[in-house]
């Protein structure tokens, strides 16, 4: 499957579920409540700065400024994960702009005092390990999978997997509950808006999608899936 927002299906879990009652009493002492309205840029790309956020409501995409010049959506951090962990662990350069899609809550964490906990509960490093290396891996065969299929298998995948993730049953079929829009679909299957609009078009006068502003309806979950590449 290609797969694309979502980390694939045998990541290890999401941080804050992979802990144990301790490590998170552990976390929790040393962090800020943090709130952030929908379209808040939470972290934005090649800034310095030096803290964590643990996702508790609210979904984050993760943006990159692509070889373009358009920002490339890589992924959506749901509720339970950990967005920064790499800068404050290397002290380098944001490497990738985060944006609130929804509403979000997050437990902030000062480098200095994230390490810290790291340091005492080094459970929670082995656990943090982990899930860094499924994105790494997850990437990396994100990569190799999209060379080898155009640009509306991809978008199909995307849309797929993005119903399967966020989907709610609606009267219409499935309702893509995540605000999204084509520029964001356009990053996440590697492809231009055009094509993207133009996939889109093409779904919707097959009877497979109903778009709105940002409202995506998938009407025949099984039938897209045939279009999506023969791995999905």
């Amino acid at each position: 499957m290609t797969q694309p927002a979502a980390e694939p299906h045998d990541a290890p879990g999401r941080l804050w579920e992979l802990l144990d009652d301790g490590q998170r009493k552990a976390l929790r002492a040393e962090a800020e409540l943090r709130r952030y309205p929908a379209g808040t840029v939470i972290i934005r790309e090649g800034d310095r700065s030096d803290w964590v956020l643990i996702l508790m409501t609210g979904r984050v995409k993760i943006t990159s400024v692509s070889t373009g010049g358009y920002d490339a959506v890589l992924a959506v951090r749901d509720p339970g994960d950990i967005i920064g962990e790499m800068a404050s662990m290397d002290g380098s350069l944001r490497s990738a702009t985060a944006i609130a899609v929804e509403p979000v809550t997050g437990l902030w964490l000062s480098a200095r005092a994230f390490n810290s906990v790291l340091r005492e509960h080094p459970g929670i490093s082995v656990v943090l390990l982990r899930i860094i290396t499924s994105r790494l891996r997850y990437a990396n065969s994100r990569r190799t999978e999209f060379g080898d299929s155009t640009a509306a298998e991809r978008i199909a995948a995307i849309l797929v997997d993005l119903a399967e993730r966020y989907g709610v049953p609606v009267a219409e079929g499935t309702l893509i509950a995540l605000k999204i829009n084509q520029r964001d679909l356009a990053g996440l299957a590697s492809a231009s808006r055009e094509a993207v609009a133009r996939t889109l078009r093409t779904l919707r006068t097959d009877g497979l999608l109903s778009t709105g502003r940002q409202r995506l309806v998938v009407r025949s979950l099984n039938d897209l899936r045939q279009l999506a590449p023969d791995d999905h």
